[in-house]
Formats: C-alpha cells, structure tokens, sequence
C-alpha cells in the first residue's frame, strides 16, 4: 500500500550517518512498490518519502527532503518535470534522478533544464538504479545509455548557419517547434499554448523561413540537430 512519510514520522527514524535518504514518487503501484522494496532493503540507502504523484510529492519532500529523489516523468495530474521544477529550488541540497519509459528530446532536455540531475530508463536493472543513486551524491550525472547518447549528439557542433538559425526563433515559436516535434496538430498547439490556430500557423510559417526549410520534418530536425 502506498504510503507517505512525514515529517514527524521521518523525525522518529533513527539517524544512520552515511546513509542515502531516498524519496520516491510513482503512480503506477507495481511499479512503486517494488522500487521501495529495492531501496527498502539496499544497504546504505534509507527509504524516506514515498509518494504517489506530483501533488503529493509537492507536499511532502519539502517537511523532510530527502538526498535523492526518483522522479516519474508520467505522473497524472502535475507531471514529473513540472514537480522537479517547483521543487528543486525549494530543495537545493536533494538530487532529482528521472526515472521514465521516454527517452525523447523534449522530455529529456526539459527534465535537465527543470533542474534534474540524472535521467535514467525504467528499462534499468535493479543494480543500475541503485548505481545512478550512489553516482548522484558523488558528483555524477547518471544516465541511461540511449539517453546519454542523445545528450552528445544535440550538443554536437553543427552547421554554424543551422545553430545562428536556432537563436534567431524567439521564445514563442520555440514553444511552437517543441510541440510540432510531439506531433501535435495546429488545433492542438493552439489549444494547449492558448492561441489562435491562425496565430500558430503565423509562427510555423517564421519558423520555416528562420530555419530556411519547408515543412515539419526538416525544422525539427535542423533545430534539435537530428
């Protein structure tokens, strides 16, 4: 059963120093409890807050925060990278290690940006997560393979016209790229930027100009480097 620590409840633990205070958030709860039987019974870690979802989490971490937090991106209601970004400037000393099925662009550069510090696959062994935690308060940035291996290729030096390209969109039309390369139709855009869908089709048409190309595919890949 899920269950969530308080800060009362974490004051009754017994202090272990050298021990790895971990809070957990994830709705899905197979998922859930096996993750906090694995933190549960790792020596060294010490299973401080579990949560269910973002409203939780937003909640509680704060009364007792934890030195690591495994972060679901896919939560219902507040999602993983919007609870990260309330979150981490409230708790600059906690860890926040993304912990998700998506391994896309997107997610993941606007998990890092939200202030995470690692970003690993639910496809992860056992032995993997408990390694990204460690890694974590040693300075690390743990990262999923596949994940890691997107990091390198944006942040790989491109055609400089491409880059100056990318600047040029201001911060609108970003917003606009970033959900074109969801897939999203104009209605869609519009709905969830609060726009018109003329208004969203003006800004795809700069967009193509900026980035000196002719539909959708080519813009998302010149401006995310693909």
């Amino acid at each position: 059963m899920m269950h969530v620590t308080t800060m009362n409840q974490a004051a009754q633990r017994p202090t272990h120093a050298g021990t790895i205070a971990v809070g957990l958030v994830e709705d899905d709860p197979i998922l859930r409890e096996a993750l906090a039987g694995l933190l549960g019974d790792e020596a060294g870690l010490r299973l401080l807050t579990v949560c269910q979802d973002g409203e939780q989490a937003l909640q509680h971490l704060p009364m007792a925060p934890p030195d690591v937090v495994i972060m679901d991106i896919g939560l219902p209601g507040i999602n993983g990278i919007e609870c990260v970004r309330t979150l981490a400037p409230m708790l600059p000393h906690t860890q926040f290690l993304m912990y998700t099925t998506h391994d896309d662009d997107l997610r993941v550069f606007d998990a890092l940006k939200a202030g995470a510090n690692g970003y690993i696959l639910k496809s992860s062994t056992p032995d993997e997560i408990i390694a990204a935690v460690r890694e974590l308060l040693t300075g690390g940035a743990p990262m999923s393979t596949a994940v890691a291996r997107r990091v390198v290729e944006h942040l790989r030096p491109g055609d400089a016209i491409d880059r100056m390209a990318g600047t040029q969109l201001t911060e609108r039309e970003r917003e606009v790229l970033e959900n074109l390369a969801q897939g999203l139709l104009y209605k869609e855009i519009a709905h969830r930027l609060g726009i018109s869908e003329n208004t969203v089709r003006q800004h795809i048409h700069k967009i193509y100009e900026k980035l000196h190309v002719g539909n959708r595919t080519e813009a998302v890949n010149r401006y995310f480097g693909r």
